[in-house]
């Protein structure tokens, strides 16, 4: 009786710990799982949002990148004196096809182009390589028109605009701008721009290898249309939607919550540390967004091939130094520039080069020390200096640099040398800006290269000056070619053993009004800088050709700039000057100096057959003066070496010039070479010539040069080759 009255009072014990404790408890733990789960759940969705948000500003990052590479590819095929001197008027086809044609081929920077002149009329358009006969309003439509809106028209400034358009390839990323000078002092301007429109398709594969640069997952083009909330729209330049860029998130707050839920059913005393492992995946998924913007915003101020900062942060340092400096603190620049890097680039290979600037960039870094290294062009560096003892630090860099380019490089197998010119600009009273810094030692730069490799120059402003007069001189150098300002004189050439006249050497002359005779030594290279060397090459060909073809019998030699023969139709120019003038291509000898061979060989290579090929010989001019090897020479189809005054002179008192001599005849015969030796001055060394071998002869002893009326003169008394020299 006693159990029964108590099983009661334990269940009324047990129900009120069930109703005062267990229930609570159970309600708690009941309540604390739906509050975890949906704080769980709450915290996912948060973490996936900030995700999306942080991808969309990498995705409109990508976007206006790639916008900002095509303007600065058009920046560099539009600012620039080479593309006025040829695309305006007439356009030069060979310039066309090899600056822009095969970049468009190549499509690394643009797939499609056109000219559009000044009055917006089509001038020529092509799209990967091939000619396009559609205008641009057909392509591209009236969203051209807006994006040229604003555009400067005046010849002479100098702005871009960039956007994405729907055209008939699909959408393409385009720039638009003016074809303006890069010089502030080229002349002549042009009066109204012409203009230059660049664009390459942004289809699935662009975007795609976008998405790769910035790791966004999915990156993909879909209809403007689309709701799809992970995405940003692509408008065109009237604003309205082209299309939209869309990705998939990786979820990461999904990820996390998955891991851990498990764990939170089983064991609820784990919630804290659960949530502190949440707010740590949270974290580091925010830290991995946030460092694919840090590599947006890098990649906007840095090169993608050497990593170093580019152009525009350059410009910032120097303007931050030169506004923060303090009394006595210096900033200079030191503007490094790769000597024939681009002979390397088309001898070797782009990988190859890409390759060198590489160890060139990680050289230099550590020729500079802790002042800031940027590249500002494609073999262009840029060191800035801000120190009270800058022009001192800065001379100091020059010198490692020099130094550091004597060793030469193996990469790939290949032993490769470089070498730099070097200029260096100093601000010290007087505050000029970023650009105005680097253009002073862009300009000492160009001193130092024209004092030979591995050299540098400190600007001073007298250079401007001498620029400014070399400009001048130019000028006057294509008035003379216009008003036929320029003349020939002719030096003969003897046989050595007759002394009798065979040939004569074509000298170029000019008389500057108000200054003077100008010799060759300083028309040739003006001539080259103002690209008239083309102009002024045919013009002296033709006035030779004109001149010799009553001198019956005797070979005429004209010396021809190494830049010509660079050229790959300078055969098909030599054999239409010859047919204007009917002179015979048997009697024409083209020179070329031996130093000059060691740039670009393969081309010239070409180019020196294909002129023997059409019956015209070709002499290596200075021999004794280059670097040239017995194989190097054996590659080059050559008729006759001309032995220089340097190898000549004083052959007659020093037995082993002499020597010298007679072992460069004897390769010259082997390699079945002509030799004729020049700077002639003294029977002695005209014995001494002959007997070592020598063919020809040629010297003031023998004969002064005269003028094309003295020679027919002279002819038409002696009866030509019968003249014999004055030894």
């Amino acid at each position: 009786m006693a159990n029964t009255r108590q099983m009661p009072k334990l269940d009324q014990i047990m129900s009120r710990l069930a109703g005062r404790f267990v229930l609570p408890v159970a309600v708690v733990l009941v309540g604390a799982l739906a509050i975890v789960i949906v704080s769980l759940s709450e915290m996912a969705g948060e973490v996936n949002r900030i995700e999306d948000k942080l991808t969309a500003r990498s995705a409109e990052a990508a976007v206006q990148v790639t916008l900002r590479r095509i303007g600065q590819s058009h920046r560099d095929y539009a600012l620039w004196d080479d593309s006025v001197r040829n695309l305006y008027g007439e356009v030069n086809q060979d310039f066309l096809y090899d600056g822009f044609v095969t970049a468009s081929i190549d499509a690394v920077f643009f797939d499609s182009f056109f000219i559009i002149d000044e009055y917006g009329r089509d001038v020529v358009g092509y799209h990967f390589g091939d000619r396009l006969s559609e205008s641009t309003a057909d392509l591209y439509g009236p969203q051209l028109a807006e994006l040229m809106e604003g555009l400067p028209r005046d010849g002479v400034a100098y702005a871009v605009h960039t956007g994405i358009l729907q055209t008939q390839w699909g959408l393409a990323k385009v720039a638009v701008g003016p074809i303006v000078p890069f010089s502030e002092d080229y002349e002549p301007r042009p009066k109204a721009s012409r203009f230059l429109v660049v664009s390459q398709i942004l289809d699935q594969a662009a975007v795609a290898d976008l998405g790769t640069d910035f790791q966004i997952d999915g990156f993909a083009l879909t209809d403007p249309a689309s709701a799809n909330p992970r995405s940003i729209a692509v408008t065109d330049p009237f604003g309205n939607p082209v299309a939209r860029l869309e990705w998939v998130s990786r979820e990461l707050g999904n990820e996390a919550r998955a891991e851990i839920s498990p764990t939170v059913f089983v064991m609820l005393a784990l919630i804290c540390l659960v949530m502190i492992f949440l707010l740590f995946v949270a974290r580091r998924s925010v830290r991995e967004i946030e460092r694919k913007n840090e590599e947006a915003r890098h990649y906007a101020t840095h090169d993608e091939l050497t990593g170093l900062p580019n152009r525009s942060v350059a410009l910032t340092t120097i303007d931050d130094a030169i506004t923060k400096r303090e009394g006595g603190e210096k900033v200079a620049a030191v503007f490094v520039d790769l000597d024939r890097f681009k002979d390397v680039d088309d001898t070797y290979g782009h990988e190859t080069g890409n390759l060198l600037l590489r160890r060139l960039a990680t050289l230099f870094e550590e020729c500079a020390g802790n002042n800031l290294l940027a590249r500002v062009g494609g073999d262009e560096f840029v060191i800035v200096v801000a120190d009270r003892m800058a022009i001192e630090v800065a001379c100091s860099i020059g010198w490692k640099i020099i130094e550091a380019l004597a060793e030469p490089f193996t990469i790939g197998g290949r032993t490769i040398s470089i070498n730099a010119s070097i200029g260096i600009a100093v601000a010290d009273t007087i505050d000029p800006s970023g650009e105005e810094l680097l253009r002073r030692a862009d300009v000492a730069m160009d001193q130092a290269k024209q004092q030979g490799p591995n050299r540098f120059f400190v600007y001073e402003p007298f250079i401007d000056t001498v620029r400014h007069e070399r400009l001048e001189l130019a000028n006057d150098l294509r008035e003379a070619l216009r008003n036929d300002g320029l003349a020939l004189v002719y030096q003969p050439i003897f046989d050595a053993m007759t002394r009798e006249i065979v040939g004569v050497e074509a000298l170029l002359r000019w008389n500057r009004p108000l200054f003077g005779p100008v010799p060759p030594d300083i028309v040739i290279p003006v001539a080259e800088e103002a690209g008239l060397i083309d102009a002024l090459s045919r013009w002296t060909l033709r006035k030779a050709c004109a001149d010799a073809l009553g001198w019956d019998g005797l070979r005429l030699a004209v010396n021809i700039s190494t830049v010509q023969f660079r050229n790959p139709n300078f055969d098909t120019q030599v054999a239409g000057i010859l047919a204007e003038t009917g002179f015979p291509a048997r009697r024409l000898e083209i020179e070329i100096i031996e130093s000059e061979l060691l740039g670009r060989p393969d081309q010239i290579r070409r180019t020196i057959d294909a002129v023997r090929a059409r019956g015209i010989s070709v002499a290596l001019d200075d021999f004794g003066t280059g670097y040239s090897s017995i194989g190097y020479l054996r590659s080059f189809a050559l008729d006759k070496i001309k032995l220089d005054r340097s190898m000549v002179e004083g052959i007659d008192r020093d037995d082993q010039s002499l020597e010298l001599v007679r072992a460069s005849v004897i390769l010259a015969r082997a390699l079945d070479l002509r030799v004729t030796a020049e700077g002639v001055e003294s029977e002695s060394e005209a014995r001494l010539l002959r007997d070592a071998g020598c063919a020809e002869l040629q010297g003031w002893f023998l004969a002064e040069t005269a003028s094309p009326a003295e020679l027919d003169a002279l002819f038409a008394r002696g009866g030509g080759g019968a003249l014999t020299g004055t030894g």
